[in-house]
């Protein structure tokens, strides 16, 4: 009994009910304004990771090196065709590049994307951890996966 709440003198209730109630709809409102501000926080934080890194993640280069078959010893081997650099460029085009000269032991590293990437370890295990030893036209090519 509080003696000078309004709601106690007109209706001689308890002066505490509309306090609670009150209390209880602050307490939602701050509850829900807490998630969407998590939620904000986060969507903003990951819109800056994907505009600096790029839509498909960090850059990533396809490095090819010409092996000799002393080189493919328990190595699977995984001979590719002229329509399988047709459906990936970017392993044609490190390939053309690493075997300009046959003579010379070489590599060659060209871009690629996230995409990119994921296509090649599907189809030649490109980015796995034994990754498998590609032939092309009698000439063998180890690959690797660089991120940076």
């Amino acid at each position: 009994m509080c003696g000078i709440c309004p709601v106690y003198v007109e209706t001689g209730g308890d002066c505490m009910e509309p306090d609670r109630k009150r209390l209880i709809v602050v307490g939602t409102l701050a509850f829900i304004g807490v998630v969407l501000l998590v939620a904000a926080v986060v969507f903003v934080c990951t819109a800056l990771v994907a505009l600096i890194t790029g839509i498909d993640g960090l850059p990533q280069e396809l490095t090819v090196e010409v092996v000799g078959e002393e080189d493919l010893q328990n190595a699977s081997v995984i001979h590719l065709t002229d329509r399988d650099l047709k459906q990936h460029p970017v392993l044609a085009s490190a390939i053309r590049e690493a075997s300009s000269d046959s003579n010379v032991v070489k590599s060659a590293s060209v871009p690629m994307t996230g995409a990119e990437c994921l296509v090649l370890t599907e189809s030649c295990g490109v980015y796995t951890a034994n990754a498998p030893i590609l032939e092309y036209d009698g000439v063998y090519y180890a690959t690797r996966v660089l991120i940076h």
